[in-house]
């Protein structure tokens, strides 16, 4: 018998008390007593009668006291059986814009760790949820929670109590097939029981904002109109706008035709919104992501990207050209497979670049309270020492902290990687350049 097997046991006999030492005595310890005695009976040469007394008084006593703890377990729970009853269990990975929320269940939170050094919050959490009632759980009984991103985006999710399930643990996932937001049952290490991988059920989606004022221009923006449309758009582009704005105006978009959407791509925006829309399809929450993922093919940004890359027109080609350098190298290839490079020079010079990989920058959007963050990854060999001296004054000098250019160079003593942020796409841009340009190497990424 392994560790392992005692541990179970050893819990089993703390859980269920004389319950499991009745068991144990009336149909393991008892059996095994009287297989002793029946083969000290019919032993060969037979034994001498005092060590058969020995088994059969063995056999008696198990058997005897097997009964009296039954009794014992009896009476324990006629008169001692619990007045509450507990269901345990966990969500994990929950990120800032996600909050759970009951007025019948106690939950517990329980801040992953730090990030990044310059992180003064955690983006990741547990929730340790309770649910207590004064009489036993019955199997396939539901219990409701709710959930909601950024306060506003609200929308209930329901458990069901299965009494084969010990303190199971569960991640909130966006389902695309589906479209609606699901908690998923996750094995656990060691795994206590055999777990099914989702039980959970959400109701309807209810559309709402971050904000009051927020929602307030949503619901005054005409449909189908392109000033509208830019309002939206702005929304989208905006890294301070939290993850339920995002996911209202994508909403309102994609409830546009497509021809409408074709038009939106050619607005005057900040950056171009076709960029926005690949950037939104990296977005560390999944259903923001997948929303995106379904209006860029409803638009057909392909398509929109090779009539831009094929146009005369050198400012039209410039734009499309810095879009294939923040899209993956399979993808914009793909793309300039389609269009007649040798017609302009600079296509020539951009498929270059996207053939050597080394411009190709994808960005990671990661939510937080405050809106995207944009995370870079730096890396770099601790014995070179002109390349962290120059990483070190980099940080110092870039990072939003008190810290001095010492203090710095203790936060990087004997360290080879670091996450650094902010609420830019250009810094993330221009901090990767400049790690690169140290001798570090610069990787886009969500930090979790």
């Amino acid at each position: 018998m392994g560790n392992p097997d005692i541990q179970q046991l050893s819990e089993g006999a703390f859980k269920y008390g004389p319950f499991f030492f009745s068991i144990l005595f009336v149909i393991f310890l008892t059996r095994w007593a009287y297989k002793k005695y029946d083969a000290a009976v019919k032993h060969a040469p037979p034994l001498d009668q005092k060590d058969q007394n020995i088994n059969r008084t063995m056999f008696l006593t198990t058997f005897l006291f097997g009964i009296m703890l039954v009794v014992v377990s009896i009476v324990w729970w006629w008169w001692f059986k619990p007045s509450e009853y507990f269901f345990r269990g966990e969500i994990q990975n929950l990120q800032p814009q996600e909050d759970i929320a009951s007025d019948v269940y106690y939950l517990k939170r329980e801040d992953r760790s730090h990030i990044a050094n310059e992180d003064p919050s955690d983006l990741l959490r547990n929730e340790h949820f309770v649910i207590f009632q004064t009489r036993p759980f019955r199997k396939g009984q539901v219990f409701e929670l709710d959930f909601a991103k950024n306060h506003e985006r609200r929308t209930q999710l329901w458990i069901t109590y299965d009494p084969g399930e010990e303190e199971p643990i569960y991640q909130v996932v966006y389902d695309e097939a589906s479209q609606r937001v699901l908690l998923k049952r996750v094995s656990q290490s060691p795994p206590i029981t055999a777990l099914n991988m989702l039980d959970w059920i959400v109701g309807e989606k209810v559309l709402a904002a971050a904000t009051p004022q927020a929602r307030t221009v949503m619901q005054q923006l005409p449909a189908h109109n392109p000033i509208g449309d830019e309002k939206l758009i702005a929304v989208l582009q905006d890294p301070l706008s939290d993850v339920a704005t995002k996911l209202d105006a994508i909403d309102a978009l994609n409830a546009r035709d497509s021809a409408t959407l074709k038009q939106d791509l050619k607005l005057n925006t900040g950056e171009p919104f076709a960029l926005t829309v690949f950037d939104l399809t990296q977005h560390s929450d999944t259903e923001l992501a997948s929303k995106a993922t379904t209006l860029s093919k409803r638009i057909d940004i392909d398509a929109y990207l090779v009539d831009e890359l094929s146009s005369n027109e050198l400012a039209r080609r410039e734009s499309a050209e810095k879009i294939l350098l923040r899209i993956s190298t399979a993808h914009a290839e793909a793309i300039l497979r389609r269009v007649d490079i040798t017609k302009h020079e600079d296509l020539e010079r951009v498929s270059q670049s996207v053939a050597s990989a080394q411009s190709t920058r994808i960005l990671k959007p990661t939510a937080s309270l405050k809106g995207d963050r944009y995370y870079v990854r730096a890396a770099w060999s601790p014995s070179d020492e002109r390349s962290v001296t120059c990483l070190e004054q980099l940080f110092n000098k870039e990072l939003e902290s008190t810290r001095s250019l010492k203090d710095e160079q203790t936060l990087m003593q004997g360290k080879n990687q670091r996450y650094v942020y902010w609420y830019s796409k250009d810094w993330a841009i221009y901090i990767s350049g400049e790690i690169k340009k140290c001798g570090g190497t610069a990787e886009f990424v969500h930090p979790y």
